[in-house]
């Protein structure tokens, strides 16, 4: 399996994924098998494919981490959030189909359970036309692929629920699909504005947290409303809305006193808004800046200081920067295909060489090359784009491990006033327990 940007796509290429229709999520427009000509392929760019995935010998064993059933999954709770955001704009009282969220987060779990190391996120699946409708689709679906990595860590976060239920992230994939459904209620200039200057400090703006959650609480888990409501609480204390003291003041949230459900959507959602700057209702048609950029900027101040690390390395570890299938091209000019990669150094994958020519297949036994041992060797170019000054590479051991992060800071020992305590303070679960106040 090959992912090829639409515009190399060829005649003969034969699918070996399904096609979507980027703005009917419940249509296949073409099947598993299809072999494309040009007149397909020149229907597929109207209407708007950006990327397909063919077959490419010696390159069968990517099945395991591109799985139609999964892709299938993730289509369907989009299919649900575009459904939803329809009724929500039809209708001011809109009754929303909880109970059937919960079965579509339910049976995405379901398939990566089946489909385990296709549990990464490697390509949108919706048109850049509905800019908030693939924004909300990509945070769900980035957010329970963190959830599932984070199992040890939500364990730690929510001790006082069962190791099982501590574990089910199905709430929080329910919270992530819905994060914005606030702004659907925004009025025209405060969007317009939001789409022009993207400032965080528009109070009128940020009321869409607390519209959001104001339509969801009491029919969803608390933990799931809590997402509404605390997506842009920011890990240095620095997000909002605040909490209201008893003496008139405000608290801001730090650390995990943010439920840390809301903590992974926060840092999927940051991570979107990066990519696609086009993210909200009514956002004029822009591009998309390449992953491996958008995680570079995040490693960086300020946004480095908003996201809990040990969220942040789970980040890394489903989105990859250069995941299983892309074609890039090296620093010595070889076209290769992405085939593994690894969470101590995202941007140095194995690559396995492609022919010089087009698509052609090299003869005699496929050559790889692991970037981290080739350390002179690195990506310029992903799926046609330059990215030569987009790479990032880990300042000390471990840095990148998500599991090294979790086991250290769980061998630590929380004493009081120590570093230690400090990364690991009590955690919350459920409902705010005390007024809060962001406008």
């Amino acid at each position: 399996m090959l992912r090829v940007p639409i515009i190399q796509a060829r005649s003969g290429m034969e699918l070996a994924m399904p096609i979507f229709h980027p703005r009917r999520a419940d249509t296949i427009l073409l099947k598993v098998g299809v072999s494309l000509d040009g007149r397909v392929i020149g229907r597929l760019r109207e209407q708007g494919i950006r990327e397909i995935w063919i077959r490419y010998p010696g390159l069968e064993f990517l099945e395991e981490v591109v799985s139609p059933d999964v892709a299938a999954a993730h289509m369907r709770i989009t299919k649900h959030i575009a459904e939803t955001f329809d009724e929500v704009a039809r209708d001011q009282n809109a009754r929303l189909e909880f109970s059937e969220y919960r079965r579509a987060i339910s049976g995405l779990l379901d398939k990566l359970s089946q489909s385990p190391k296709a549990a990464l996120f490697i390509e949108e699946i919706v048109d850049h036309s509905r800019p908030a409708l693939r924004h909300a689709s990509n945070v769900c679906l980035i957010s329970v692929l963190m959830g599932l990595v984070l199992e040890d860590y939500l364990v730690h976060e929510r001790r006082r629920l069962s190791s099982a239920r501590a574990k089910d992230v199905t709430n929080l994939g329910v919270g992530a699909m819905l994060h914005d459904l606030g702004m659907l209620r925004l009025d025209v200039p405060t969007l317009e504005r939001w789409n022009q200057t993207h400032d965080e400090s528009d109070q009128q703006w940020r009321r869409h947290v607390w519209i959001g959650h104001r339509m969801v609480r009491g029919q969803i888990d608390p933990t799931a409303a809590g997402i509404l409501l605390h997506h842009h609480q920011k890990y240095d204390g620095s997000g909002f809305p605040s909490r209201s003291r008893l003496d008139g003041g405000r608290h801001a949230l730090i650390g995990s006193e943010i439920h840390v459900f809301a903590r992974i959507a926060a840092a999927a959602d940051l991570f979107d808004r990066l990519r696609n700057p086009a993210h909200a209702p009514g956002a004029p048609v822009q591009g998309s800046i390449p992953v491996v950029r958008a995680l570079g900027l995040l490693r960086e101040s300020p946004y480095r200081d908003w996201i809990d690390p040990v969220v942040f390395r789970a980040l890394l570890a489903v989105v990859p920067p250069y995941p299983p299938g892309t074609i890039v091209t090296l620093s010595n000019g070889m076209r290769a295909a992405v085939v593994s990669f690894s969470g101590s150094e995202p941007c140095r994958p194995v690559v396995q060489r492609l022919g010089d020519e087009g698509f052609d297949v090299p003869r005699g036994e496929p050559e790889r090359i692991d970037l981290r041992e080739a350390t002179e060797l690195r990506v310029v170019e992903a799926q046609g784009v330059d990215v030569s000054r987009d790479n990032f590479f880990s300042r000390s051991p471990g840095e990148f491990d998500v599991k090294a992060t979790m086991r250290s800071l769980f061998n630590a020992a929380p004493r009081a006033g120590s570093e230690s305590a400090r990364l690991l303070p009590v955690p919350a679960d459920g409902a705010p327990d005390a007024p809060l106040d962001g406008l």
